[in-house]
């Protein structure tokens, strides 16, 4: 295909002369990867010439993606990346790429329709939900939100770490009657982090059966607090979760 013959040339040096395409950090989906490259397949409009090439993916080498503290980061199919675009011989490429952290949420009904107002895209790459663009500009979190049949909606909130602290606390503290109230969120986390949940210190607390069980179980950690102490907690479940390959 013309997405192999590209990517065999990139690996071979081809498309050596690279030019840097803006300075805005866009997002996309891992859609495939092959261990060392793949392609990403953007979650926004790339305002350019060869956007429309490779069916409008965009090339990753495993040596553009960023190291998490010193080791290099390993993505798989479906990681949300943010990245800079470059240009060369064989269309559009990512360098500078990000790996994102994800933090699971649940919502209610209500407080879902009462924050989740603006309009929300699909994508064929995140299957079983929509997200929604106007939050990513305003809080730089790509926030997806599912479709399951579920007494609580879930969310996902794919960032990195100060960025999806703002955004949860911002998401849980929308339609609170005075800036002092408490934090009142509800984390959720796969029974496989439970007990590392259950250490975190403060007042979270874990619930002691799956708050659904497919397409594996989970649990919620709840916390009723100031937003500082939400802060922190939610803090402590990024580590619990993105610290382990079964995130």
């Amino acid at each position: 295909s013309q997405a192999a013959t590209a990517s065999a040339a990139k690996d071979a040096g081809g498309g050596a002369e690279r030019k840097r395409v803006g300075e805005t950090r866009m997002i996309g989906v891992v859609a495939q990867w092959r261990g060392h490259m793949g392609w990403i397949q953007p979650l926004c409009k790339i305002a350019h010439e060869q956007a429309s090439r490779h069916g409008g993916r965009v090339y990753l080498a495993q040596k553009d993606i960023a190291e998490v503290d010193g080791r290099p980061s390993k993505v798989k199919e479906g990681t949300i990346v943010d990245f800079l675009v470059y240009q060369d011989s064989d269309g559009l490429g990512a360098e500078e790429c990000r790996q994102r952290a994800v933090l699971r949420m649940a919502l209610s009904h209500q407080q879902a329709r009462q924050t989740l107002k603006d309009s929300p895209q699909w994508s064929e790459y995140l299957t079983d939900s929509e997200h929604y663009p106007a939050f990513e500009r305003e809080h730089g979190v790509l926030l997806r939100k599912y479709a399951w049949p579920l007494p609580f909606v879930l969310v996902e909130l794919w960032g990195h770490a100060e960025e999806i602290i703002s955004a949860a606390i911002a998401l849980a503290m929308r339609g609170a009657e005075a800036e002092s109230a408490a934090c009142s969120l509800r984390l959720i986390v796969s029974e496989d982090h439970v007990e590392k949940a259950r250490a975190i210190p403060g007042d979270s607390k874990v619930s002691d059966s799956p708050v659904f069980s497919r397409p594996l179980p989970c649990h919620d950690v709840s916390i009723e607090a100031p937003g500082d102490k939400c802060a922190e907690v939610i803090r402590e479940v990024l580590r619990v979760t993105m610290s382990d390959p079964a995130a």
